[in-house]
């Protein structure tokens, strides 16, 4: 797979929320994400004011990596994809230009939990989620002196 990582583009809004969505759906855990529509308009705005990192494949999104000013908005790869380091350069990418980030992470994803770990994030503090009432795990990464 010869993956390239690129900045997103409106363009890539709707198969990243295709990535999110299909995730969503087959996480038993999870609770039911809003319409497509609403998740639409929510990334577009995100894609407009913050930085989007996209894994590419050829012509396909396989994953995708949205930060705030310090903090991992979101980092999903395609099930297919996963396991080949695509969550890495996303998160390298994202922490390129930062002295820390930040991530919160469902508890339940244990998965995720240990890729922030493996990835030098330090568990913070955990609360739980008002909309989904999970409890949530909040990792942060310190560049070092």
């Amino acid at each position: 797979m010869a993956v390239c990582i690129r900045q997103g583009a409106k363009a890539d809004v709707g198969a990243c929320v295709d990535i999110l969505r299909d995730w969503a759906e087959k996480t038993p855990w999870m609770p039911a994400l809003s319409s497509r529509g609403s998740m639409q308009e929510f990334w577009h705005e995100n894609f407009k004011v913050q930085p989007v990192w996209v894994a590419e494949d050829g012509e396909r999104v396989v994953g995708f990596c949205a930060r705030g000013d310090d903090n991992i908005i979101g980092l999903y790869v395609t099930s297919d994809a996963r396991g080949a380091g695509i969550g890495k350069r996303l998160l390298d990418s994202a922490k390129a230009d930062r002295d820390w980030i930040t991530a919160w992470v469902d508890a339940p994803n244990m998965r995720a939990v240990a890729f922030y770990v493996r990835e030098g994030l330090v568990e913070i503090s955990r609360e739980t989620e008002e909309w989904s009432g999970l409890l949530i795990v909040e990792h942060r990464w310190k560049r070092p002196a």
